[in-house]
């Protein structure tokens, strides 16, 4: 049965970075199970798994658009570091929770500190990254 839009599909898998860093593996977290076309963690994934079948193999690159995304600079926000609140002193590279006065969070990592004013980057830490996928279909199981 060959995967096509739609399918559920279960892969086992290993990730890695360009620098041969492997960030995620299925040895590790078990199968990753996605229906292609709805699955958004990785976007590009889905249409390099079209046409393949059970048992198939496959080394597949991901852009960084096509993985995590590409890195933004709108994504960085400055803040006064005493707004930030906390009991300890910040860090460049520290990851912090963000609370919104209307109750959303979001985690970003400390980008730069200067004088009295942090920068925050909100984009995924992989961002800008390309990655690298070893895939094997495992189970491929056509849309309803």
């Amino acid at each position: 049965m060959k995967v096509e839009w739609g399918s559920l599909v279960s892969l086992d898998y290993d990730a890695l970075l360009d620098s041969g860093r492997q960030i995620d593996s299925s040895a590790v977290n078990g199968p990753l199970r996605l229906r292609v076309g709805e699955w958004q963690n990785l976007p590009g994934l889905g249409p390099k798994l079209i046409g393949l079948e059970e048992g198939d193999e496959r080394l597949i690159r991901l852009s960084p658009a096509e993985a995590f995304g590409d890195w933004d600079p709108d994504s960085i926000l400055t803040m006064r570091e005493s707004r930030l609140g906390g009991d300890n002193p910040l860090e460049d590279g520290d990851t912090i929770r963000v609370e919104a006065s209307g109750g959303a969070a979001a985690v970003c990592r400390v980008y730069r500190l200067e004088e009295d004013r942090a920068a925050l980057d909100f984009n995924h830490p992989l961002a800008g990254e390309p990655l690298t996928l070893f895939v094997r279909v495992m189970d491929v199981r056509q849309p309803a």
